[in-house]
């Protein structure tokens, strides 16, 4: 629970700020992740955070749950049942709970200890969810008295609840089986005098009836106890049954009575302890309360962002929940903004349809869901402070039955804000200074502007007022904002673009509609020359910038396949090294055995013609052993002299057709049939083989063997190719071009011997990374293909691992 500081909201107020942000469409999202009514009811219930510790146990405790989810779905809290109104009953005295209720309690205590006991286990793994989960009591008496006398999947009383209640149930079941005995005997006598409609007993509350035809009711005894709703069939309960049915109602009574005393002994076993299993209640409908939002985290990718004290907004690829629930990832465009450092107010302009009211949007949502400890679809670098309060002034509120405008709604909510906003207040404020005079609403929002900015409020405008665009040029503390505009098509992009002001193109977009370029270039002339000027600047500027990003982002992309490929090369030349090194190792460590083995076979001989009276045979076999082991270190050494040789090949010669030259990374000699253009690659003949190879892996044949005597494998290509780097760029391609261009790049990088390597298809619309992907689904030698990371090209790079 939080405090709400005497400054803060009221309900009506909170209630509609959270319509006009539309959180209470968050909300709803929310509650369809939770399992139980009562963690539905949370989200309806639950006060918004006031201070930044609260914010933080509570992102904490959401993004250990999404750690759950996402190694362990088999998290215990399965089914939780609200049996809130059934415990209060439960506080009176005598009070009697049903067996549905008691069988209830008894599964929610079985789901407590399970969540209990997986929590305990983990509480290094998941600190906040432990510490929750500790104040769960333990009820193993009671889930156990109460599932060792009711039937969980019948929802009855067992029959082992008690003897007696076992006797009675067994005694009823002889009865009635003897009853229908001799009834069935009354069937068959009836049937064949073609008495009855059906030839069957009929058992109505608790009694054996048969189905007489209504005109012969009275050829059977006994008492009418029913009717059919046509009157062709009358129920008649036999003399012959009436004592078997009476001696098995009364069992059945007995029996009742028998239930009725177990669920009493159950339900006095809940009574004292009431308040210890609402508790536990409720700390179960809070993880389910958090499970929820840890799955609504999942469904949209949110991330807990840092948590700040400085009143600062830094958002890094933020997406609108409700715009993710409607489109892909990639059709969202993610917003980057910043507030609060630098400068405290922000005057976001551009045309209408453009994404300003969408990027407001985004802003205090993200606002408000901090403050309900919710993670929020944006990068996980990104911070927000915990606004103690949020105000929006955001669409039309002409009211009638206040007799208010536009512009005096919006008047109101502006005095509204100025008696209330401080340091630690964001305020938003969409269109602000429409619905009066242009000069006057322009000056009045100026003048507001500056106010707020004096008090260090945080505060985000959009706005087609040009004055403000100069005032945000101007001022100390105030930044402009606009969102991109494709000058050449008029469409938007949604981007925006932080330091830039935004052009309306009312005269542009007119003018794609068709009006008339004489009334245009009356627009123009009424515009005045400084106006004109400013907005073509603008345009201009728009157009540089936008280059400038393609530049830059291209300039990234090679940065990053740059960094890529000498990651790349360090790593091979590492192995190349620590192979090297291991080979040196080992023939050194073979060296010495040899000599050790050798000086052992000295000291032997050397001992043999001491000790073995220096006889002539004895003498020659010492020569022998001597002989033998200077022979074996010749040959050793012979080795390695050669192994040191190999690596050592003598550079290719003359490049000329007919030369006979080593192809080195396959060992095999061949014959230079062909030179191609520039002398960087040959056509080499192996065998029967020929194969497009570069000059950089040739070397002089030298006296080795022809490949034909070696088991060497060659790789053989159609055609010749560059030199395959584990990268392909595919921006501004069509997609026909770009699988085109793919298919045959992942053969050259498979030919290369790649593992792994990374298509460049850029961010755009998605066309180009959709089309690849599926592409990627069907290639049999793909084994995996994924975005790479935000630092990494993010959506515009997709890595592809082989098989």
């Amino acid at each position: 629970m939080t405090t709400r500081a005497s400054s803060d909201p009221t309900m009506s107020e909170a209630r509609d700020l959270e319509e006009l942000l539309e959180f209470h469409k968050i909300r709803g999202l929310l509650k369809s992740f939770a399992v139980s009514s009562l963690g539905q009811a949370l989200f309806d219930e639950a006060q918004m955070f006031l201070r930044k510790e609260e914010v933080e146990s509570a992102l904490a405790e959401v993004s250990e749950f999404k750690a759950i989810l996402e190694t362990d779905a088999a998290f215990p809290l399965d089914a939780l049942w609200d049996v809130r109104p059934a415990l209060e009953s439960a506080r009176v005295a005598g009070a009697l709970l049903p067996v549905e209720a008691l069988a209830h309690i008894a599964q929610n205590l079985g789901t407590a200890r399970r969540v209990r006991g997986y929590l305990r286990k983990r509480s290094r793994t998941y600190p906040h969810l432990a510490q929750r989960a500790a104040a769960i009591q333990a009820f193993g008496e009671l889930e156990k008295q109460i599932s060792t006398k009711i039937a969980f999947d019948t929802l009855e009383v067992k029959d082992s609840a008690s003897a007696k209640l076992a006797s009675l149930r067994k005694q009823i079941a002889r009865a009635e089986q003897q009853a229908r005995k001799a009834v069935e005997k009354l069937v068959k006598v009836y049937a064949d005098k073609g008495l009855l409609q059906d030839a069957v007993v009929t058992f109505r509350e608790g009694r054996l009836l048969l189905p007489v035809r209504a005109e012969h009711r009275g050829k059977v005894k006994g008492w009418v106890y029913d009717q059919s709703a046509s009157g062709s069939t009358c129920f008649i309960e036999p003399q012959e049954a009436v004592e078997w049915n009476n001696k098995i109602n009364d069992l059945r009574l007995e029996e009742a009575r028998e239930v009725e005393t177990i669920l009493r002994e159950l339900t006095d076993a809940v009574r004292p302890v009431v308040d210890e299993l609402l508790e536990t209640l409720n700390v179960l409908a809070h993880l389910d309360f958090v499970r929820a939002k840890a799955r609504f985290a999942g469904r949209f990718r949110c991330t807990a962002p840092e948590i700040n004290s400085k009143m600062s907004i830094r958002l890094l690829q933020g997406r609108h929940p409700l715009l993710l629930n409607k489109k892909s990832e990639d059709e969202v465009v993610p917003l980057d903004l910043r507030l609060g450092e630098e400068f405290n107010t922000l005057v976001i302009t551009g045309p209408n349809a453009g994404g300003k009211t969408v990027a407001l949007k985004t802003v205090g949502l993200f606002a408000l869901m901090i403050r309900y400890g919710l993670p929020l679809p944006c990068h996980p670098d990104s911070s927000f402070p915990v606004f103690r309060r949020i105000f929006a002034d955001i669409g039309d509120f002409q009211s009638i039955e206040q007799d208010l405008s536009t512009f005096s709604s919006h008047i109101k909510k502006m005095q509204h804000i100025l008696a209330r906003a401080d340091d630690e207040t964001l305020v938003l404020v969409d269109e602000i200074g429409v619905g009066t005079d242009p000069d006057e609403g322009a000056a009045l929002a100026v003048a507001f502007l500056e106010e707020l900015t004096r008090r260090g409020t945080r505060t985000v405008v959009t706005t087609h007022h040009g004055a403000l665009k100069s005032f945000a040029y101007n001022t100390p503390g105030v930044e402009n904002g606009s969102m991109e505009f494709e000058a050449s098509t008029l469409a938007p992009t949604y981007r925006f673009r932080l330091g830039l002001p935004g052009s309306s193109y009312a005269i542009e977009i007119s003018k794609r509609l068709g009006i008339e370029e004489r009334v245009l270039q009356r627009a123009r002339e009424l515009l005045g020359s400084e106006k004109t000027r400013l907005e073509n600047l603008i345009l201009d500027l728009e157009t540089r910038v936008q280059e400038s990003q393609k530049l830059a982002e291209k300039l990234e992309m090679e940065k990053t396949r740059l960094e890529g490929l000498t990651k790349l090369y360090k790593e091979r030349y590492e192995t190349i090294k620590r192979r090297e090194s291991e080979l040196k190792k080992k023939a050194l460590a073979e060296s010495e055995t040899i000599l050790k083995q050798a000086n052992a076979a000295i000291e032997r001989a050397v001992r043999m013609i001491k000790e073995g009276q220096a006889g002539r045979e004895v003498v020659a076999e010492a020569r022998k052993l001597v002989a033998e082991q200077k022979a074996r270190i010749a040959a050793e050494k012979k080795k390695l002299r050669q192994a040191e040789k190999e690596p050592a090949v003598q550079p290719v010669g003359e490049i000329a057709v007919g030369a006979r030259v080593l192809w080195q990374p396959h060992n095999s000699v061949g014959t230079i049939v062909a030179v191609a253009e520039g002398e960087k690659k040959v056509l080499l003949q192996v065998g029967s083989l020929k194969v497009w190879v570069p000059v950089t892996e040739l070397a002089a044949a030298g006296e080795r063997e022809p490949a034909g005597k070696r088991a060497a494998s060659v790789k053989v290509s159609a055609a010749p190719k560059d030199d395959v780097l584990p990268e392909v760029d595919l921006r501004g391609e069509t997609l026909e071009d770009a699988l085109a261009r793919v298919d045959k790049f992942l053969d050259d990088a498979l030919l290369a011997g790649w593992n792994q390597v990374r298509i460049i298809h850029g961010k755009g619309t998605g066309v180009l990374r959709k089309g690849i992907a599926e592409f990627l689904d069907k290639h049999p030698r793909v084994k995996s293909h994924k975005m790479a990371a935000w630092n990494e090209g993010d959506l515009g790079v997709t890595v592809v691992e082989f098989s």
